[in-house]
């Protein structure tokens, strides 16, 4: 990620700063009843990872992700299910589960600090 795309963290007295940026514009390139596949400018195996890993935890659900190329940084998430779960439904769980997860790691780390 570039430096000035960082999500919340808590900053050296404690506080927390907001997101500066967000991530770059993720583009759906597929949408279907099966599968779902997003685009993400700007962003490596570190989310891709997260989401994809998260999402197939779900039964019926298969996820990957490819990054095109180590210096473009170009994600590619992709989301397949059985039919009986929309997939765009599965990402956008995974994404706000990612969100939790990260969130009560944030909490930790202050707590250990304290």
């Amino acid at each position: 990620m570039e430096e000035n795309n960082k999500a919340p963290i808590g900053d050296a007295e404690g506080g927390r700063r907001d997101m500066v940026e967000v991530l770059a514009k993720p583009e759906i390139e597929v949408r279907g009843e099966r599968e779902v596949r997003v685009k993400i400018p700007g962003e490596s195996h570190t989310l891709g990872n997260l989401i994809t890993k998260i999402a197939a935890q779900k039964k019926g659900v298969t996820a990957l992700y490819l990054v095109e190329h180590p210096l473009r940084q170009v994600l590619w998430i992709t989301i397949r299910t059985d039919g009986k779960e929309d997939p765009y439904k599965v990402l956008l769980e995974a994404i706000d589960e990612a969100i939790k997860y990260l969130e009560k790691f944030v909490r930790e780390l202050e707590e250990a600090r304290e």
